[in-house]
């Protein structure tokens, strides 16, 4: 999905959950939900800046931490550990499993470490809840990508396996992402609203929410017929040749 629907339906989930978690801790909620932006925007590293300043440009610069300072470092860990040869620039590498737990690892040591260096308890009890919603932000970025048609390859760089969708981002004729985002919305009202009138009337709050959560990525997920299958070998060449770095004449000697 494209920029502003991952974070829109980031900080839609986002509320659900605050709600129930931490009902009564605006700052505490403001710095989750800033973080499930920001999760929601690193896995795209090969965002193209834009040519005027605008809110996307925001998004880009983002991105800029993830491509060139964390995965790098991702890309020398799988060759050191696992002798894997993964391309920094390989949008696959932050649409996965463990991609997502390494951009997180490295976020946190940006983050968290020097906040309680500087700032102490207080600092921390907020750098957490902004590493929590980060990491809700990557995951539901990727349950909202593999709903697409390109979809994501979870176990990348270990499984070839795919796991993709039917639905194409950019095609306004297609209304399931519009849909989305009002059956997310309606569902975060009606939460809310039980939350900020009180009427819950003994109905344990956070399992409520997490069964709204729940409801609101399933019908998603079943709503873009999701299909698991496996990458053809020769369609990985075609794309690593296609974005430089393999030799077209032998596709098995790098170009980098």
């Amino acid at each position: 999905m494209i920029t502003r629907h991952h974070v829109a339906l980031s900080i839609i989930c986002t509320l659900i959950l605050c709600s129930a978690l931490v009902p009564a801790d605006p700052v505490l909620i403001a710095m989750i939900c800033a973080g499930a932006c920001t999760g929601a925007m690193l896995p795209d590293i090969q965002m193209k800046k834009p040519q005027d300043f605008q809110v996307r440009t925001i998004a880009w610069i983002i991105t800029r931490l993830s491509r060139f300072v964390i995965t790098p470092l991702i890309c020398r860990a799988y060759l050191a550990f696992s002798g894997q040869i993964v391309h920094a620039d390989d949008k696959r590498l932050t649409h996965s499993v463990p991609g997502v737990l390494s951009l997180w690892i490295g976020i946190a040591g940006f983050t968290i470490v020097p906040v309680i260096i500087f700032t102490g308890r207080i600092g921390g009890y907020l750098s957490a809840g902004f590493l929590a919603g980060v990491m809700l932000g990557m995951t539901l970025h990727l349950l909202e990508d593999l709903c697409t048609k390109k979809g994501i390859t979870p176990l990348f760089p270990f499984s070839s396996v795919r796991i993709s969708g039917s639905i194409r981002p950019c095609d306004t004729a297609d209304r399931r992402i519009a849909q989305f985002h009002f059956y997310d919305c309606s569902v975060a009202c009606i939460i809310l609203g039980f939350d900020l009138l009180g009427t819950w009337h003994g109905v344990a709050p956070i399992p409520v929410s997490i069964f709204a959560l729940g409801s609101c990525l399933g019908m998603m997920i079943w709503s873009s017929d999701v299909l698991v299958s496996r990458e053809d070998v020769r369609n990985e060449q075609d794309y690593l040749i296609h974005s430089g770095h393999l030799n077209p004449e032998n596709p098995d000697r790098s170009l980098s």
